[in-house]
């Protein structure tokens, strides 16, 4: 009596969470969302994410971020219209330079397994801007893909007028990308991964430098995927 007593709670035990499982995947909902970002979050000088305001960006006061049409040149030297390139697409957006020996290597990298994920998925791209447009002209961003493996059309390189691409940083993207004082040769910018959605929304930052958050990006970009399904 004892032996079958405990038998039939070993099979409650295994049995009833199996069933639990099923059912969430079959019925369940997903109730993990990812947030939007609108621009009033406050500074994060640590995330070298900021408020538009301080940037004397437009007042989008009462509307939803999305992400300014733009066009720029790529690394093929064909213009990159973001309307019709990245339409239907949810991407990840960066900013760096060619010459940087800095952090832009080691965001390349992570990026690089970003890319080896999901190369092959018709709505996932990478895009990344220049905060140097003077020297990365289309050439140095075409040798700059060949050194590190870039596939285009997934990933694109783009350069253009500094102004445009600065004041798409600062109130696009709400990231820094500045000269250094110090140095007029040398840039400041953010190490940040902009998770954006086909809505052209804002849904996360991520550290392009630390390989666990790039981790995190890679299940969050499957994440939001999944809200399209």
């Amino acid at each position: 009596m004892k032996k079958s007593l405990q038998a039939g709670t070993l099979i409650i035990i295994l049995v009833v969470p199996a069933f639990i499982f099923i059912g969430l995947h079959l019925f369940g909902e997903n109730k993990f969302d990812l947030p939007v970002y609108d621009g009033n979050q406050p500074e994060d000088k640590e995330l070298m994410v900021f408020n538009p305001k301080s940037a004397n960006c437009p007042d989008v006061a009462g509307e939803q971020h999305h992400i300014p049409e733009f066009q720029l040149l790529n690394q093929d030297s064909s213009q990159f219209l973001a309307a019709e390139a990245l339409k239907g697409k949810v991407y990840v957006a960066n900013f760096f330079f060619a010459r940087c020996l800095g952090i832009c290597i080691n965001m390349t990298s992570e990026l690089l397994r970003v890319q080896d994920k999901f190369k092959d998925h018709p709505d996932v791209r990478l895009v990344s801007f220049t905060v140097d447009p003077k020297n990365d002209r289309p050439k140095e961003l075409k040798d700059y893909a060949e050194q590190y493996r870039i596939e285009s059309p997934f990933w694109t390189l783009l350069t253009g007028e500094k102004q445009e691409i600065y004041d798409l940083a600062h109130c696009g993207f709400y990231l820094v990308a500045k000269p250094a004082e110090e140095d007029p040769n040398d840039f400041i910018h953010s190490d940040k991964l902009v998770l954006v959605d086909k809505e052209g929304r804002i849904r996360g930052y991520y550290s392009g430098t630390d390989r666990e958050e790039v981790d995190r990006l890679i299940q969050e970009i499957l994440v939001l995927l999944q809200t399209y399904e």
